[in-house]
């Protein structure tokens, strides 16, 4: 009876691979996400932080499209606004239930 063998590596992709082996016939494959020790809690980033970044590239977008002359930016910039006012009823929700 032939005896079964495994390797261990680790891929480039940071999994880690188990070969099971059967004399020199490869029989069975697994692939093992590392385990990570460290329980830190990542650092994210606030809803109205968020909320505020949108609203800022969104006016960015607003005043260039209404310095535009076409109609297409016209348009753009109306859509812009009305983006912005959307965001803003979100970001005082947000705004009031961070301060509580």
């Amino acid at each position: 009876m032939e005896e079964l063998r495994t390797m261990e590596f680790v891929n480039e992709f940071g999994l880690k691979d188990i070969w099971t082996y059967k004399g020199s016939r490869l029989i069975r494959t697994e692939k093992q996400y590392p385990k990570t020790k460290s329980k830190q809690k990542r650092k994210t980033m606030s809803k109205k932080q968020e909320l505020f970044e949108q609203i800022d590239s969104l006016y960015e977008n607003f005043k260039a499209e209404h310095n535009g002359t076409t109609k297409k930016s016209q348009a753009n910039a109306r859509k812009a606004i009305g983006d912005i006012k959307k965001l803003v009823t979100d970001y005082r929700k947000e705004s009031v239930a961070e301060s509580k």
